[in-house]
């Protein structure tokens, strides 16, 4: 048991990579991202969503624990925001860190399954999203393909670790907040998307 529960507490930080909880100290301008498509095919700017609060992610659609864990928790910022009726004010975007798995058809795919439909899903060439992690200071390091036990089933996973967070764009582009680690304050994000967008 107590190696389980060892296991457990190395794996989540070793994909976490950050501690709980909120970062500011902002806002600095939000670098611009380029040469990267969306889920629908067309190019992808944040100069496209300028009058909307963004709320940016890190991630990749064969994660199996941590991305789905994040994604989760900003379906029900989503949620809260639509019952507020503040749809279409702001936009939840998620980038890959996976440019060999997350194919156009992929993330289509995932986001029709898991019902994203209102996301952004990000992809690229390796080069060009290497720059977009790091000018937003995202640590990425493929480890190819895992071997893993849920239960009595053994399963292979294509594994990444990266560095878990969320960043808050305002209307003007300028991150203003950064919330790290995967288990997401939904209340506060929901608060403080919801002022921006009405500052």
């Amino acid at each position: 048991m107590k190696k389980a529960i060892l296991f457990l507490t190395i794996f989540i930080f070793s994909f976490s990579f950050a501690l709980e909880g909120s970062v500011k100290g902002f806002p600095k301008k939000a670098p611009e991202i380029k040469n990267l498509i969306t889920d629908e095919g067309k190019p992808f700017s944040l100069k496209n969503y300028k009058g909307k609060v963004l709320i940016l992610t890190y991630g990749y659609t064969h994660c199996p624990h941590v991305c789905p864990t994040i994604l989760a928790y900003l379906k029900q910022v989503e949620t809260e925001l639509n019952k507020k009726g503040l749809k279409g004010k702001y936009k939840i975007i998620f980038i890959s860190v996976d440019p060999k798995g997350d194919t156009l058809e992929r993330v289509r795919k995932y986001k029709k399954e898991h019902g994203f439909d209102d996301f952004v899903f990000v992809i690229g060439k390796k080069e060009d999203l290497e720059k977009v992690w790091k000018d937003y200071k995202i640590y990425v390091k493929d480890k190819g393909i895992m071997t893993m036990k849920h239960g009595n089933m053994i399963m292979k996973h294509r594994m990444i670790d990266h560095t878990a967070k969320v960043t808050i764009i305002d209307k003007d582009g300028n991150i203003v907040e950064e919330f790290l680690g995967m288990y997401l304050p939904v209340d506060s994000i929901v608060k403080d998307v919801e002022k921006l967008i009405k500052e």
